[in-house]
């Protein structure tokens, strides 16, 4: 057999044992484009939001701010300007500051003034400021985490935004703790219907990034989810939450939970099978190959040497 022979069957062979190797019951995944279940150790399925469009937060919650202030949530709520609400922690491996980031670049965006949007009762040009025509509360999903790093988390965002909004961020980014007490949190989360989860064996939160805006009196009116957020889609939330118009969900829906297949036993053996598997292959293509390069070495030549007849070859 020709190396390229065997290279194309080796090639078909492996093709064909795809579906088995990536499924270990044997079977093959009916659609290849569908997106498969997660496993049944996966501990973030839960993770996610039940939109509650019109939901009140429990303004008589307590907090305590990152510079130490006893407030309840009605009390940072108050005054006339909606509000964006989101679940953060300091220590949240990635997507949290993914999130905070794409908020954060849109800000300055979206207080440059504009047209209302479409189908808005507002008149002239307009732009949002934080601090001046919306606010956001971000809540700490650490119960017990300090407020020196919920301090130094707000500064890590307050402060990279243009000079002349840093002085109204201050004051309109209010970040929150629980200050020990999980009940709180989770009160507000439910609220609006916020799922998360503790995963103990890697000391994280498992939640979705989602930007909940709210009107006046603490009321839902839309989801955007996501870590980049268009500044049309922005300026309408915020433009519609100081109305008290619902909208629908923008964007798609994260969720910060990184599984490791090491961390279970099935899994873990699946995978190993799956990698013993491809390095056997590759042995038994290295020493296919190296068979037909001896074979071919030792084959007598069928040509026939130089004074022989045609039909004759000589020793």
């Amino acid at each position: 057999m020709r190396r390229s022979q065997f290279l194309i069957a080796a090639a078909s062979l492996l093709v064909a044992a795809a579906p088995v190797l990536a499924h270990p019951d044997g079977e093959a995944a009916a659609d290849d484009d569908r997106i498969a279940p997660p496993p049944p150790t996966y501990q973030a399925s839960a993770v996610t939001v039940d939109e509650q469009l019109g939901g009140l937060v429990p303004r008589d919650t307590t907090f305590v701010t990152s510079d130490g202030q006893n407030v309840t949530l009605g009390s940072v709520l108050g005054g006339d300007m909606p509000t964006i609400l989101t679940f953060n922690y300091s220590d949240c491996p990635q997507l949290c500051s993914l999130q905070l980031n794409g908020l954060l670049a849109s800000l300055p965006l979206v207080a440059v003034k504009a047209p209302p949007p479409p189908g808005g009762t507002g008149e002239g040009d307009i732009g949002f400021q934080i601090g001046a025509q919306f606010r956001i509360v971000t809540i700490d999903l650490e119960p017990h985490e300090p407020l020196s790093k919920l301090a130094a988390m707000k500064a890590r965002y307050v402060d990279r935004l243009p000079e002349a909004s840093r002085e109204l961020a201050r004051t309109g980014w209010t970040f929150l703790s629980a200050n020990g007490d999980a009940a709180a949190i989770r009160r507000v989360a439910d609220a609006v219907g916020f799922h998360y989860t503790y995963i103990k064996e890697r000391a994280e939160w498992a939640h979705p990034a989602a930007l909940i805006f709210l009107d006046t009196k603490g009321a839902v009116t839309r989801y955007v989810y996501g870590i980049q957020f268009k500044t049309p889609v922005m300026r309408e939330s915020i433009f519609k939450a100081g109305l008290s118009e619902p909208s629908t969900a923008d964007g798609f829906m994260n969720r910060c939970y990184d599984y490791h297949a090491d961390a279970n036993s099935h899994t873990h053996a699946g995978v190993l099978a799956l990698r013993l598997g491809a390095a056997g292959f590759v042995v038994l293509l290295v020493a296919g190959l190296g068979l037909t390069r001896v074979v071919k070495k030792h084959r007598p030549s069928s040509r026939p040497t130089p004074g022989s007849r045609p039909g004759e070859v000589r020793s």
